[in-house]
């Protein structure tokens, strides 16, 4: 029988065509090998990993700077332990300390951009208010010993809408004499230096059931009440909507920055909760040597900054608008 030839042909190539197919399958070309994908996905994972630690870190960090200023609690350290293995721990207790920091009112930090400097005799005159005794402090021998729990200043004024109406109340069995209490807060806020100038209306004492601001000098332990859900702790004052309390501890031992300058320590300590009240928040030290801004948290830190009592900055914030 004759093959045809062109049938022959057609049949040697699908045979050559089949074998070669099934040779190549079994190989792993250059081309067909893509290393970069394995690559990119351990470097995705390391990377996602390494920022998780990061963060853990920095909030760690955090937390350990929180806990050693002097004055925090060192008692509720163990609460605070990082726990690294446990994330689900670790964002409880994060949040636990944010809860619980002894701020005054959880205001954001405001950055001071300017600088104010005085001189030696202007630091000594800004401890002193016209007609009062700062250092003095308004102390008496004998603490107030009566049935009601709070006590008040004889004289009030009636209410005014052209006026802050404040009010003094002072708990029962604190050795403070609230008449004077009276004559020095309206004397520091009502002082050329003081609020009343930036905000441009003056203060003026009435009954407390009439007060725009009620300003409290309570026992530790009762101003932790007060400012509550604020934490102060037994050794921080704070404004509390429309409280003002004033720890009775400051108001007698001051602050380790203040050494033994009392009188600034209640100027600063007044102004400041007032200055919260009015509606400011915190600041910060501009530069070294340069005068404290009364928004400062002073009681804690003047980070390098010279202590002040009174609104300086904020008077300057209002005429130039700066930050």
């Amino acid at each position: 029988m004759k093959i045809n030839t062109t049938f022959s042909l057609f049949c040697s190539l699908l045979i050559a065509f089949i074998f070669g197919y099934s040779l190549s399958s079994n190989l792993k070309l250059p081309y067909e090998t893509n290393p970069s994908l394995d690559n990119l996905t351990d470097t995705v994972s390391v990377t996602s990993e390494e920022e998780f630690n990061l963060s853990s870190k920095t909030t760690e960090q955090l937390n350990e700077d929180f806990s050693s200023d002097d004055e925090d609690f060192s008692s509720d350290d163990e609460v605070y332990e990082v726990v690294e293995e446990e994330y689900e721990e670790t964002t409880e207790k994060n949040t636990i300390v944010d809860s619980i920091l002894p701020e005054s009112d959880g205001v954001e930090l405001n950055i001071t951009t300017f600088s104010i400097y005085q001189t030696n005799e202007e630091i000594i005159n800004s401890k002193t208010v016209p007609n009062v005794n700062m250092a003095q402090g308004c102390l008496v021998e004998d603490a107030i010993k009566d049935e009601k729990l709070w006590n008040s200043p004889d004289a009030s004024n009636n209410y005014s809408k052209q006026l802050y109406n404040i009010s003094i109340q002072v708990e029962s069995g604190l050795n403070l004499n609230p008449n004077c209490l009276s004559e020095m807060i309206i004397g520091i806020l009502n002082d050329i230096r003081g609020w009343s100038t930036v905000e441009n209306m003056n203060f003026q004492i009435v009954d407390s059931e009439y007060s725009d601001l009620n300003i409290v000098f309570a026992k530790p332990e009762t101003v932790d009440e007060l400012c509550y859900p604020l934490q102060t702790n037994g050794i921080y004052s704070c404004r509390n909507e429309q409280n003002v309390v004033i720890n009775m501890f400051r108001w007698t031992s001051g602050a380790k920055d203040f050494d033994n300058d009392l009188s600034t320590y209640r100027i600063y300590l007044i102004n400041h909760e007032v200055g919260h009240w009015l509606g400011w928040g915190h600041s910060d030290c501009p530069s070294e040597n340069a005068l404290a801004p009364v928004m400062m948290q002073q009681s804690k830190t003047t980070d390098g900054c010279i202590p002040n009592g009174w609104p300086i900055y904020e008077r300057v914030k209002l005429l130039y608008n700066s930050p």
